[in-house]
């Protein structure tokens, strides 16, 4: 269980010293309680408090990491039931099953699609990181053959199912084993020995919650904690309570049985409703079983939304971009750093005849009515924004277009900037083109 500030503050040296950058210890204490300061920055902390506090302050979601090609990528390492509370860390990872009974032509074709699957949006690239390659032929050779095809024409990580322990033996070998999860294999203790120096992490499933937290303490008394935990599912209610239930017993209960990343197999009845509710319930691994670029795409908007840190909106430096090949006689089109506008606006833009100058308002990454309500997006922060910008050394006219939405701040922006012609643009960025033509044609 996680300690209070003033559970920390006792086990301090109350010194007050501030040789941890912060003036007093209770003020350290708070930041240790909040997680945004470690033990180790204060000098004179004990031995027993150090080791009080880095128990109190691991995370009670276990942390696994994978290498997917030149970056890691981690899950687990959750600490709260509700982003609104602080933030969830590592976004669900989200696999594509292949099977190995497809013929040799099939198979290509079929990892060239999954490769496809790629999709830019606010600057960040979406896809889909594993590759859940089923073992039905039944037949060895044929899945190790497929399975080294996989490995080298894919970073992905790979998650092996309905493997008996000789595939697993060899897999090992064929597959860089920070890049492998093992899944439905046929024994238990036998799979443990086979990967107890290579540490692979392996998914755990059951029937119920009873069952499979037995199955983990199995697991732990043989000193194995690379565990993913997976329950049998019939419809999404089910999914729903039994990823709260274990989600609870860990982060409220302190419940360490449970303590481990989830991982769910969708339903083909119903898909794509069981990839929202473990999206947004807590699963760090979903497997879609049928799939395709209209139905990955929003789940892959859901997950970036939904993993999003609340406090900290996504946001781009302030200053002149240029969209297009603007020249000097290009439009002026102003609007606020938070990134969704940016690439909403940009966009439109370049779907314009016109190229133009996109000058960006540091608005704390708020949209544009947020930010104006929050007065940080008045006319008098626009017109400083946009005379310290540099704009006027690129363009030959003063002329500057607005958000329609905030068309109220066009009076205040002339008197901040009296020699500028403040236009109004459109309320949607959809109607930017129209706009532009109209303006510029």
């Amino acid at each position: 269980m996680a300690l209070t500030g003033l559970e920390i503050f006792k086990l301090l040296p109350n010194k007050n010293c501030g040789e941890c950058d912060v003036p007093t210890c209770l003020a350290f204490a708070m930041k240790l309680a909040g997680k945004i300061a470690a033990p180790q920055a204060c000098p004179y902390i004990s031995d027993e408090a150090m080791e009080i506090l880095g128990t109190a302050q691991t995370p009670p979601i276990k942390k696994i990491t994978f290498k997917n090609g030149e970056k890691e990528i981690s899950i687990g390492a959750e600490t709260v039931m509700f982003r609104h509370e602080k933030t969830f860390v590592n976004q669900t990872l989200i696999a594509l099953e292949m099977t190995d009974n497809l013929s040799a032509e099939e198979f290509e074709n079929e990892l060239k699609r999954i490769e496809s699957y790629k999709y830019e949006r606010v600057g960040e690239m979406l896809e889909p990181e594993c590759i859940s390659f089923k073992n039905e032929s039944d037949d060895k050779n044929n899945y190790l053959l497929k399975l080294k095809i996989i490995s080298s024409k894919t970073e992905k990580i790979i998650i092996l199912s309905d493997c008996n322990p000789e595939i697993i033996k060899e897999a090992i070998q064929l597959v860089d084993n920070k890049r492998m999860i093992l899944n439905k294999f046929e024994d238990l203790s036998e799979t443990l020995n086979i990967i107890s120096e290579t540490q692979i992490p392996i998914v755990l499933s059951a029937k119920n919650i009873e069952e499979l937290l037995d199955k983990v303490e199995k697991c732990e008394a043989q000193n194995f904690k690379n565990i993913i935990l997976s329950i049998d599912l019939n419809n999404l209610n089910e999914l729903l309570e039994n990823n709260v239930f274990l989600r609870r017993l860990a982060i409220k209960k302190g419940f360490k049985l449970a303590g481990y990343p989830i991982l769910t197999e969708c339903f083909k009845e119903d898909e794509l409703h069981s990839a929202i509710v473990g999206i947004c319930k807590y699963s760090s691994i979903i497997i879609l079983k049928e799939f395709s670029g209209t139905s990955l795409f929003p789940l892959l908007t859901l997950r970036q939304n939904i993993f999003t840190d609340p406090q900290k909106p996504l946001q781009i430096d302030a200053g002149i971009y240029q969209v297009g090949e603007p020249d000097e006689s290009s439009p002026v089109i102003v609007t606020t750093n938070f990134s969704l506008t940016y690439f909403i606006v940009s966009g439109e833009i370049e779907n314009s005849i016109s190229p133009a100058w996109l000058c960006i308002v540091d608005a704390e990454g708020m949209s544009v009515l947020t930010a104006w309500s929050a007065n940080k997006f008045s006319g008098e922060i626009v017109g400083k924004a946009i005379l310290n910008s540099g704009i006027e050394e690129k363009i030959n006219h003063k002329k500057v277009i607005i958000p329609g939405y905030v068309a109220i701040i066009r009076g205040e922006l002339e008197d901040t900037i009296p020699e500028w012609e403040i236009l109004v643009g459109p309320q949607e960025a959809a109607e930017i083109p129209k706009y532009l033509k109209e303006i510029y044609q």
